[in-house]
Order: C-alpha cells, then structure tokens, then sequence
C-alpha cells in the first residue's frame, strides 16, 4: 500500500527569517535544528551571523512551535517540508546548517536537490543509522516508555554534551530537565523511530560539505565523521572541542570557523 503522506493540509512550520543579505545574490543560511530540540538550539551561533548573512531558522515537524508528529516522521518527510519552506520564502540559494539529525535532513535535501544548494555544514551526524546508532536511539526510546521524557532526558544526557562542557555548567545542563517539554511523548517516539531509518549516500552530495565534530561526542564519535569525509566528494572535516552539541556548548565555532570557511567557499 502506498503511504499516505501527511501533505492533503501542508504543515506549517514556525521559522524566523533573520540577518540581512549584503547583496541579492547572497545565498540564505538555512538553520536545521537536531532531535528533540527547537530553534532556539541556535540562539548562540546565530548571534555572529546576523551582520554577515541572511539566516533561516525553524522548528521541525514535532518539534517546538510546529505541529506535532501524528506518526513516525521519515528523513524524507522532513526533507519535503524544507522544500516547502524554502519554496515559501522564496530562496533562490541556500546553504544548509545542521546538527545532528538536522544534519541527515541538509545532506538528503542537498542529495536531491543539488541546483539549489551552495554548501553543506553538517554537524555531529551520521550518514547511515548503524546498529550501534540504532542502540543508542533505542535506549532513549525504552527510557520514553517507562519514566516519560525526564527519564529520556536522563538517559540521552551523557550521549549529548561533553565531558567538559557538562563539567563546567552541569547545573544549568540539568535545569532543563524539570522545565516543560516542547514536544509530546508520542511525537518525540515517532520522532526517534524516524531518526534510527535511511542510509544516505554522501558520495552523490556535489557541493562542498564541512563536516564538524566534537573530539567529545559519544553519540554519533569523529570515525563516523572520517567515514563520510572519505566517501564525500567535496568535503572538509573539522574535530573541535565539544561533545555531541559542540555548536551549543561553544556558539563561538561559528565566528572562528564556519562564517570564515562559507566565506572563503562562496568567494
């Protein structure tokens, strides 16, 4: 049977058009946000492009503003809401920002729709769901089930900051734990369901990519990152400091090292 996909009512993703272009021919930085998280995960970084580029932020289907998801959510769903997004705001050229499973939604849409992709950034991520990422995942899943998404919160806590940074501000890390979720149980299951499916093949990404890791993430660890840099064509890896929220923990690899290699790419 062919799936009936949830596009009869367009979604309406919430988003946040901000910055400003220095010229029309400026590519907008779209800015995709990881798993069980919102916008806001770009509060930081976004402050240092403000002055240099036109950025894009939104919360994904399940996610913060947006509609919850009514069933498990697929890489694909996610990749035809970003078309529907940009075709919306009417962006002629993009660069794609992602952290983790963000991150899978900017390499995929990049995949397939490469006329209209200037570059890739693609944070602490993962091109193919390995039985080990499926583990992980499905750790956090059971943990939902049996204590709801404090207990989720708790076990996914380790995989996502690093050592450092939770050592340093681990009072403030563990304060979200008791503030309100932006998302249900259920839609942050079918979330998860949907984030341990499809492989994506970099190989196939013709613009440049910079792929960037925290030499701390145990989630998805730098091998995986080497992998990709490997198969991809056209790419670049970085390790920094950080853990699987590198970007988070430290906003300021934005003005040190993403803004100066966009530059230097789109020159």
């Amino acid at each position: 049977m062919k799936r009936r996909w949830r596009y009869d009512i367009r979604l309406e993703l919430f988003s946040l058009l901000e910055g400003k272009k220095k010229k029309a021919s400026d590519p907008t930085v779209i800015m995709i946000h990881g798993l069980l998280a919102d916008l806001t995960s770009y509060d930081g970084a976004s402050f240092y492009l403000r002055e240099k580029f036109q950025f894009l932020r939104y919360d994904c289907a399940g996610h913060g503003k947006s509609p919850a998801a009514l069933d498990v959510y697929h890489l694909e769903e996610h990749v035809l809401d970003l078309v529907e997004l940009i075709k919306k705001n009417h962006l002629e050229k993009v660069i794609l920002l992602g952290m983790s499973n963000g991150a899978r939604i900017a390499m995929e849409y990049a995949r397939r729709f490469p006329e209209k992709v200037v570059a890739v950034i693609a944070c602490d991520t993962f091109d193919i769901p390995t039985p080990m990422v499926k583990a992980k995942l499905g750790s956090w899943i059971a943990a939902t089930a049996t204590g709801g998404m404090e207990l989720r919160f708790d076990i996914s806590t380790p995989w996502i900051w690093g050592e450092s940074a939770f050592n340093e501000k681990s009072e403030h890390i563990l304060s979200y734990r008791s503030r309100p979720s932006v998302i249900n149980e259920a839609s942050a299951v079918f979330l998860m369901k949907g984030a341990m499916e499809t492989a994506i093949d970099v190989s196939e990404i013709l613009c440049p990519i910079l792929f960037l890791v925290g030499k701390e993430d145990l989630l998805t660890p730098p091998f995986l990152h080497e992998a990709m840099q490997a198969k991809a064509k056209n790419s670049t890896l970085k390790i920094v400091e950080g853990g699987h929220a590198c970007l988070i923990e430290r906003p300021t690899i934005m003005d040190k090292l993403i803004i100066p290699w966009i530059e230097k790419t789109i020159s």
